[in-house]
């Protein structure tokens, strides 16, 4: 309740009409969802009958068991996975990948202990999985109707993360108990599957928890039923035990999913990786369940607004306007499910989506560091489309490329990736095995790329594991612009390097998407870039979102140099040049001037990889591993004061860790004549202390 001295506030700032204005809308919202949580309260607690349910199908069952019996009979590749013969598809995965197959079965068997592992971290539900309750923080979400929680979800009353309890209720384990099933005919895995998603269907009714709230998770949950009922589907237990509620629970929130859409809700709405998720997951539940009577509309609709998006959020260049690279493989994940439809279905519209998401994988195959993994630019949730990987390193793009070599038969994509992934079987059958092999694997002709219209720069000396390479950030800020660009960071300029194999500088990543580290990790201090007079490079709202937001362009860009600058900041032109004269060595020459003469502050932020320490000597600064030097960083002369401090690095998310970090700042006067500050990063032989040092003195 807001105190009296708010609202004389207000009254002074807009007003008496305006007081009163606010206050009929916010009344007429409480009694629409006062309405709509008493309607939708008498509806949950009436689960569909059968003949309610079957009369939202096609009609031709005369009850729910035999349209059980009907999808049980239909060929398997039908539903998601290219596989129609259990039998076949497990011999294969054992002779090809019995690594993976060991991996699957341990995973489901702990998950039958109710053991889950979410983002990286296993959590145990002795008493059975609470669905309401925040796995990490014990925090539990209020049993309201989906319209209540519109004003509590970013409030002070919500004191937990919701990352890792949307993961939990995205039911990608679910897939995985499928795929036990499937190897093994162990019946157990059955057991677990309907005891999980029974108990998540009477504690989640219809639109109420938070499991309704926002449309992206119910879509993915859907792929991640869609996807286990095709290994679950002829199993007598499954149809016993729990087969009629499943059916009838998916059906409804697919049909929630379909008028919930986010090009639904609001004109005010920028559409994002959201939208994409939202109806990739419509797509798929309408083509594996043609039974429903919904679903050639929903499908048409679905395909409709995909390749509406395909060409709205990604650029010709493929990459996703959203600028951050977790979100890019999250959409490309989804949009390759709906290709392969495309593909088996003889599509008309697999034409105009396949060049797309060729374009998506080429830049992972250009973004791909020395060990397969990508920068960590950008927002993440680490979310994905089925999880059929298991726990593999997120920020590991070497699967999606794998499956690009097999789908496109690209022999670049092979060499990079090096090794056929199960996730490539399962996306594209059998016959994917044949395509690999058949493959020969050739380096990708040029070692360095550009992506002008996202702003992406890659220098690369070679493709060998000990290679040079950089990652020049140089383009627009975000999707949408000032007042979206929800999931963008402060890293205009930034650079993420690597030398001899080696991570050097870093970007920081995002740790959390709530809490007072949030701010941090997005804001210019926390990338290798520079900040002018102390103003970040965006004004930040308080989760997601930009108020005002700056923009660079790049002027040159070869295979050994580029060099960009962004929108002035009072009055002060930044250009950023780096090039690369011979492998071990980079140079950077950041160049300031002002058109009017005046005083400045610029500030320097260079992030090292966890593991490295600083030594800071005189006008250089001596990088550290192992208490060996590897390699010297020059600092410009000219009045730039440096200093080492301590930083924060998340790879994984909700786990920080300590980093060194380079600060330096210079201040002074500007004209309208450059400035120059060069850097160099020496990390040839001649650079090396082959003694030891004190690692303490670091």
């Amino acid at each position: 309740m807001k105190s009296p001295a708010y609202y004389l506030r207000r009254m002074t700032e807009i007003g008496i009409g305006g007081v009163l204005s606010n206050a009929f809308l916010s009344l007429r919202h409480k009694a629409w969802a006062g309405s709509q949580s008493i309607w939708w309260g008498m509806r949950s607690r009436r689960p569909p009958g059968d003949p309610e349910f079957l009369s939202k199908t096609t009609g031709k069952w005369d009850s729910v068991q035999s349209l059980l019996r009907h999808l049980a009979n239909r060929p398997g590749s039908s539903f998601v996975f290219p596989h129609d013969a259990q039998s076949a598809s497990a011999a294969l995965f054992k002779e090809k990948q019995p690594e993976y197959v060991a991996n699957v079965i341990s995973t489901a068997d702990a998950i039958c202990r109710n053991e889950i592992h979410l983002l990286g971290q296993t959590y145990r539900f002795p008493q059975g999985v609470d669905w309401h309750t925040d796995p990490v923080s014990g925090f539990q979400w209020p049993f309201w109707h989906r319209s209540r929680y519109v004003s509590y979800l970013y409030s002070a009353r919500r004191s937990a993360d919701l990352i890792v309890y949307w993961e939990l209720n995205r039911h990608h384990f679910l897939i995985t108990l499928g795929i036990a099933y499937w190897l093994t005919n162990d019946v157990k895995y059955v057991n677990a599957f309907g005891s999980l998603t029974q108990n998540w269907i009477e504690k989640n009714p219809l639109q109420h928890g938070m499991n309704w709230y926002y449309p992206l998770e119910v879509s993915i949950r859907l792929l991640a039923w869609t996807a286990a009922f095709q290994f679950f589907r002829a199993s007598p237990a499954f149809m016993e035990r729990c087969g009629s509620a499943f059916i009838k629970s998916l059906w409804q929130q697919a049909d929630f999913l379909s008028g919930h859409l986010q090009i639904a809700r609001t004109k005010k709405d920028t559409p994002n990786n959201h939208l994409i998720a939202e109806l990739s997951g419509l797509f798929v539940v309408a083509s594996a369940f043609p039974e429903f009577a919904s679903a050639q509309a929903w499908r048409e609709t679905a395909l409709q607004f995909i390749l509406q998006q395909a060409d709205g959020q990604v650029y010709p260049d493929g990459m996703h306007r959203e600028q951050a690279i977790g979100y890019h493989r999250f959409v490309l994940e989804l949009m390759l499910l709906v290709l392969m439809r495309c593909k088996r279905d003889a599509l008309p519209q697999e034409r105009d989506l396949a060049p797309r998401l060729e374009k998506m994988l080429e830049y992972l195959l250009f973004s791909v560091t020395p060990a397969g993994t990508v920068p960590t630019w950008g927002d993440t949730d680490y979310g994905k489309a089925l999880g059929l990987g298991l726990e593999k390193d997120f920020w590991d793009v070497r699967p999606l490329l794998s499956t690009g070599a097999a789908l496109f038969n690209r022999a670049d994509m092979k060499y990079v990736a090096q090794n056929l992934d199960p996730e490539t079987l399962w996306l594209l059958g059998p016959d994917a095995s044949n395509q690999w092999d058949a493959l020969r694997a050739r380096a990708p002709e040029s070692a360095s790329g550009r992506f002008p219209h996202g702003g992406m720069y890659i220098i690369r000396d070679s493709w060998s594991p000990d290679t040079d390479v950089a990652y020049f950030r140089c383009g627009p800020f975000g999707l949408g612009g000032a007042g979206y660009c929800a999931h963008a960071h402060c890293d205009l300029l930034s650079l993420v390097l690597w030398i001899n194999g080696q991570p050097l500088l870093v970007d920081s990543g995002t740790y959390m998407y709530s809490g007072e580290w949030r701010g941090h990790f997005r804001l210019t201090h926390s990338h290798n870039t520079v900040m002018v007079d102390g103003v970040h490079q965006g004004d930040p709202k308080r989760f997601f979102g930009w108020t005002r937001v700056s923009n660079a362009e790049c002027d040159r860009w070869d295979e050994n140099s580029v060099s960009g600058r962004m929108t002035p900041v009072n009055g002060v032109e930044l250009r950023r040049r780096i090039f690369h004269p011979q492998p071990g060595v980079w140079e950077l020459t950041d160049s300031a001037k002002c058109g009017e003469r005046g005083a400045h502050r610029l500030e320097w932020f260079f992030h090292l990889a966890p593991g490295l320490e600083v030594v800071v000597g005189e006008h250089v600064c001596s990088i550290v591993k192992d208490s060996r030097q590897i390699g010297t960083i020059s600092i410009p002369d000219g009045g730039v004061r440096f200093e080492k401090r301590s930083a924060w690095f998340s790879y994984d998310y909700g786990v920080k860790l300590p980093n060194a970090q380079i600060y330096a700042v210079w201040e002074g006067e500007l004209t309208e004549t450059d400035a120059d500050f060069q850097w160099r990063f020496d990390f040839t032989a001649g650079a090396t202390d082959t003694g030891a040092i004190n690692a303490k003195s670091a």
